[in-house]
């Protein structure tokens, strides 16, 4: 300090402006003092940068308070708040890393000549971007490129070896000496650059892209009423970038070029056609009009095995498809893709984990809470109690909502026969000829829902695992009979009862206890219902004890 001045600052401050980039502010300081970037760093005592952008910012970021200390300033205003037009760029960068997109281009650094000239060549934050974007001030659209040499700005490290300010293009342009002390500069004044106002639809376009992004960004929970279904936000704004994607691709669409931007907003256009009717049916016409969520393509895809899992798929996109075509999918179809319910939709993808982790995914019915045999007067008036192949084939209906597991793989879940796979079709088809198909179907979503809201207390598929012959035989065999002395015990019989009440299946399904009779008529004209529950119960808590109590539940539950 000398005479109240501190000799080691530099006598100039120049100030960061409200949304520059700190690599903006740099080139002012360096322009201001009549240097370029990198000579500033070394003569600041920092070492030598050449980085992108990104890396330079970060760079200056972490060096704030020696360049405070030297210049009076912090490389960014101390107010840093979010543009409202970046919530865009946010969104953006999520929805590829939520639908696995992939890497998006880099943003790239735009210009308006305009503001430029106004600020004195301050480059700000809201023009780094991956969409396009307009100026709000003055209501013509970002530049891209130099136009005198087609470079986009900041996009090399050149620009900080060039002593010009920073309206003027510093990129290597023309034929170059092949001293490497002189180099041949663009040298043109971007302030300058022509521009033209922005139309009204690219306006609307871009206006309505930025509102629903704002929104999104907000994580809103008003429903958004889309083509009859009620959304949320967020699910808007994917959908239009689902639709963008699928029309252009959204990564090419992207390209910092005037191409890429208009193919984005001619595609945006679109996707607000699509989603701006007022019903399903309409907004797939107008999808098919323009060869759009393509039952074949990979983001509305109609097909019913795992590869309906290796992506996830927007909800409302799905509904849109799904609900058009409902009168000529199949059963299986309407089955996985849960046609019955008020927003059908494609099962949820495979998560990035073991899949030996997942007990269940969501959006369909965990085989835990399925019985081998449903339970009676759940599907009543369509399944008579007495049906059990069909009861027994409802219950593998059931386990096929919303999932992509194959009937043979329900059949072996629900201890089945293997055989006994093709017996689901056999009861659609039957359904489907005296119509009552569809009655049943919105039964089996009624039936999910309710499981979903009110989940039984037992695990039938631990249960099905934990409860072997040996193991039930040994709970029959400790079992003593003297509190029912007028039974005449059938050991095998009531060890298979005990099986069917314990598991919820029908013994006639087991191969060790398989009858074409029901149990319960061998008890029946020997003694009381009553009392042959109460040898069952006896039992099954000796079988609770035996298998290591694989649930907490009770003997036997029923839906409410």
């Amino acid at each position: 300090m000398a005479g109240g001045y501190d000799l080691s600052r530099w006598p100039i401050t120049v100030a960061p402006l409200p949304d520059e980039l700190p690599v903006s502010w740099l080139w002012r300081v360096a322009n201001r003092y009549g240097m370029t970037s990198a000579a500033t760093l070394a003569a600041l005592g920092l070492p030598q940068v050449n980085a992108s952008v990104p890396r330079l910012e970060t760079y200056l970021r972490r060096h704030a308070e020696a360049l405070t200390a030297a210049l009076g300033t912090q490389p960014y205003a101390a107010d840093e708040a979010l543009s409202p037009h970046e919530a865009l760029e946010v969104e953006l960068e999520r929805y590829a890393v939520d639908y696995r997109i992939g890497r998006l281009p880099a943003a790239t650094i735009r210009f308006c000549p305009q503001c430029l000239a106004e600020s004195g060549g301050a480059w700000l934050r809201s023009w780094r971007r991956r969409t396009p974007a307009a100026c709000p001030t003055h209501e013509v659209p970002l530049l891209v490129r130099c136009p005198e040499c087609g470079a986009v700005p900041f996009s090399r490290s050149i620009w900080m070896t060039a002593a010009t300010p920073p309206w003027i293009c510093p990129q290597l342009a023309g034929q170059q000496p092949p001293s490497r002390r002189r180099r041949n500069r663009c040298g043109y004044d971007l302030r300058q650059a022509p521009t033209s106002p922005l139309g009204a639809l690219e306006a609307d376009t871009l206006d309505r892209l930025h509102t629903s992004a704002a929104a999104a960004a907000a994580h809103s929970l008003e429903p958004v009423e889309v083509a009859g279904f009620g959304v949320t936000a967020r699910d808007h704004l994917d959908a239009i970038f689902e639709l963008i994607d699928e029309s252009s691709s959204i990564t090419q669409v992207l390209a910092p070029d005037a191409t890429g931007r208009d193919r984005l907003l001619s595609s945006a256009r679109l996707a607000f056609e699509v989603l701006d009717q007022p019903t399903a049916h309409a907004a797939a016409d107008i999808a098919d009009r323009h060869e759009l969520l393509d039952p074949n393509g990979r983001h509305t895809p109609i097909v019913t095995d795992a590869r309906a899992r290796r992506r996830p798929h927007n909800p409302l996109l799905a509904a849109i498809r799904l609900r058009s075509l409902e009168n000529v999918l199949s059963p299986t179809a309407q089955l996985t893709f849960r046609l019955a319910s008020s927003m059908p939709r494609h099962p949820e993808p495979i998560p990035r984990c073991r899949v030996e982790e997942i007990r269940s995914w969501p959006g369909q019915v965990p085989l835990a809470v399925i019985p081998q045999v449903l339970w009676p007067g759940v599907l009543t008036p369509w399944i008579e109690d007495d049906d059990i192949p069909a009861r027994a084939a409802a219950a593998m209906l059931l386990a096929k909502l919303g999932s992509t597991r194959a009937w043979s793989l329900i059949a072996l879940e629900l201890g089945l026969p293997a055989a006994f796979a093709t017996t689901p079709s056999a009861l659609v088809t039957r359904m489907r000829r005296d119509g009552t198909w569809r009655a049943l179907l919105r039964a089996l979503e009624d039936l999910a829902t309710n499981l979903a809201d009110f989940p039984p207390r037992i695990d039938y598929s631990a249960r099905r695992w934990a409860a072997e012959p040996a193991l039930i035989a040994q709970a029959v065999r400790s079992m003593k009979t003297d509190a029912a002395p007028r039974i005449m015990v059938d050991r095998d019989r009531l060890a298979g009862l005990l099986w069917q009440t314990y598991t919820g299946g029908d013994a006639r399904y087991h191969p060790d206890y398989g009858t074409d009779a029901p149990l319960e008529a061998r008890y029946a004209s020997r003694t009381h219902d009553a009392q042959v529950a109460e040898l069952v119960e006896r039992a099954g808590e000796e079988l609770h004890r035996l298998t290591g109590h694989p649930d907490c539940g009770p003997l036997e539950w029923r839906p409410p």
